[in-house]
């Protein structure tokens, strides 16, 4: 509940993976309004590292927002041939936007102008217990953290726990965020925020976007314009 795992929707259904879904703005505790640069290193379970993915994420009204450059993603979660596949076919710079307000993820892809919506599980919009447990104190890139363990139980009875590492001099901004992602590790470490609140159309999808029944959907119909327009050539 506290986390987006490797096997979320998004992946099901033909989305890169990013660990962003809706359970994750229960990490923010009190921070509301941030935009902030991040980078988001996958595990494996032996602590091994398997890809590195550099974004920007913002908050706004409780919808959280994330983009990332497909193209420089590192290591092997996307080989080098796919990642120039994307960005031949317009689909290197991906958003996903979290709005438990419509009950829904968009993923946006704004070199196509378009995007898919996929339903948040009730599981991640229920309102969950979260306890907070202080573990330590650890300074991280200069900052000085309060390391806290999150832990919460789902509908269906499972528990999960997560890491936090509040900054003091940020205002408790969490600079570092740790969580399972089945049987991987998943480590995000932020940049120091602004702790503005970002614009409110960075939430919302152009209305000139076309939207597709699925992101499985979307790729195909911009794998086909591409190897049509290879054809003519």
């Amino acid at each position: 509940m506290l986390v987006g795992l490797a096997g979320s929707a998004a992946a099901q259904k033909g989305a890169p993976a990013t660990g962003i879904n809706a359970a994750m703005l229960r990490m923010f505790g009190d921070i509301k309004t941030f935009t902030a640069t991040a980078e988001a290193r996958m595990l494996d379970k032996d602590l091994k590292e398997i890809s590195v993915m550099p974004m920007t994420m913002s908050m706004r009204d409780n919808k959280l927002r994330s983009e990332m450059d497909l193209s420089q993603v590192k290591g092997g979660s996307i080989p080098p041939e796919a990642a120039a596949m994307m960005k031949q076919a317009g689909m290197d710079r991906m958003v996903t936007v979290i709005r438990p307000d419509q009950k829904a993820t968009l993923i946006v892809y704004p070199g196509l102008k378009s995007y898919a919506e996929m339903p948040i599980s009730e599981n991640d919009l229920a309102e969950a217990k979260v306890e907070s447990t202080e573990v330590g104190k650890e300074t991280i890139d200069g900052h000085p953290c309060t390391k806290t363990k999150l832990s919460s139980t789902d509908s269906k009875g499972k528990q999960q726990e997560a890491f936090v590492w509040q900054a003091s001099d940020l205002k408790r901004f969490p600079i570092q965020m740790q969580m399972a992602q089945r049987s991987n590790t998943l480590i995000v470490k932020f940049q120091p925020p602004k702790l503005e609140t970002p614009e409110a159309a960075l939430f919302e999808v152009p209305a000139t976007y076309t939207k597709y029944p699925s992101v499985q959907a979307l790729m195909q119909a911009a794998m086909m314009k591409m190897f049509s327009g290879a054809g003519e050539k």
